[in-house]
C-alpha cells in the first residue's frame, strides 16, 4: 500500500495514472470532490481529512509500506505537515518516505521554497528511508494561459520575459515517482527533474510558433496587475505575497537546472516542449 498525500491535485492525479495498481494507493484528499474523482480513477481506499489532523493521518497511515508526500501548493503549514507525517511513518512503520519537493529548495529568497528545505532537512534526520524529488515548472503551467495563447498569440508572465527555465512534463515527473516507488535502488537519494536546458519564455513562444505554424510572442505582466486579479480569485493573501516574491526571484534569477538526473532515472530522453505542444494541442482540440 501507498499513501499519497495532496492526491486531489494535478501532481497527485498524474501519479495516480502513472501508477500500474491504483488499488495499492491509499489517497489522501481534502475534499469529497476530490474523493469521488479519485475512485473514478480507480482508488478503492480513500481519506478525505486535513493533513494537519493527527488523527487523520494515523488512520491514513495504517498498513502503508511506502508514503508519497505532495503538500498543498503554498501551504503556510507545510513544515508541521511534514514533521507530523514523519511521526506517524516512524510509528508505523513505513519503509520508504518520498517528498515531493521543487528544484532549488535552498533560494531563502522565495519563502515557500525554503520551507521545503526545512522539511528536506527533518527528513535526513528522521532515520526513515527516503527519496526527495525536486521538479522543475512543470509545463502544464502554461495551460491555465492556454487561451491567451493560441487563440491572442500572447504568454503573459509576471515576470522577465528573457529569465531562463528548466520545465519539466508532469507526466514525465510521474512516471520517476513511480520508478522511485516501484523500483529498487533509490533510497537515500536527491533527485532534481528538469526537464529542459535553460529556456526563456521568449524562446518558448518561439516553439510554439514553430510548431503551430504562427506568431506568438512573450509579455511580461506588472506585478499590481497580477495581484489584483489574484485577489479577485479569491487566493489567500498568504499565496498572493509569496507568489510575488517568487516572480520577484523569477525576474532576477529565473530557475535553471539540468536533464541529465530525469534523462538517468526515466532511461530515455524527458519530453521536449515541441512535444508537450504537440499534445497539449490534440488534448484541447478533443476537449472542445
Amino acid at each position: 500500500m501507498i499513501l499519497l498525500t495532496g492526491a486531489g491535485g494535478k501532481t497527485g492525479r498524474a501519479l495516480i495514472k502513472a501508477l500500474p495498481t491504483p488499488e495499492s494507493i491509499c489517497a489522501f484528499v481534502h475534499h469529497d470532490e476530490q474523493a469521488v474523482i479519485a475512485k473514478a480513477q480507480g482508488i478503492e481506499r480513500v481519506v478525505v481529512g486535513d493533513l494537519r489532523d493527527e488523527v487523520a493521518v494515523r488512520a491514513a497511515m495504517q498498513g502503508v509500506r511506502a508514503l508519497y508526500h505532495i503538500c498543498p501548493n503554498m501551504n503556510p503549514d507545510e513544515a508541521e505537515i511534514g514533521r507530523l507525517l514523519i511521526g506517524a511513518a516512524r510509528e508505523f512503520g513505513v519503509e520508504h518516505f518520498v517528498y515531493h519537493s521543487v528544484l532549488h529548495p535552498q533560494t531563502e529568497k522565495m519563502n515557500h521554497h525554503w520551507q521545503k528545505l526545512r522539511l528536506e532537512e527533518a527528513i535526513l534526520e528522521s532515520g526513515l528511508a527516503f527519496t526527495i524529488l525536486q521538479p522543475g515548472p512543470y509545463m502544464q503551467n502554461l495551460l491555465g494561459g492556454w487561451h491567451s495563447i493560441v487563440e491572442d498569440g500572447v504568454l503573459r508572465v509576471p515576470y522577465s520575459v528573457d529569465s531562463r527555465f528548466s520545465f519539466v512534463d508532469l507526466d514525465d515527473v510521474a512516471e520517476a515517482a513511480r520508478i522511485v516507488l516501484t523500483e529498487p535502488g533509490h533510497s537515500y537519494a536527491t533527485y532534481e527533474l528538469a526537464g529542459t536546458s535553460p529556456i526563456s519564455h521568449v524562446e518558448v513562444t518561439a516553439i510554439f510558433s514553430r510548431v503551430l505554424n504562427d506568431d506568438f510572442r512573450a509579455e511580461k505582466e506588472d506585478i499590481p496587475a497580477w495581484r489584483t486579479r489574484a485577489q479577485r480569485s479569491g487566493m489567500s493573501a498568504y499565496a498572493v505575497e509569496n507568489l510575488i516574491r517568487m516572480f520577484e526571484y523569477y525576474d532576477s534569477w529565473g530557475l535553471a537546472g539540468n536533464p541529465n538526473v530525469l534523462r538517468w532515472v526515466l532511461k530515455r530522453e524527458p519530453t521536449t516542449f515541441e512535444s508537450f505542444i504537440r499534445r497539449a494541442t490534440r488534448d484541447h482540440e478533443t476537449d472542445h
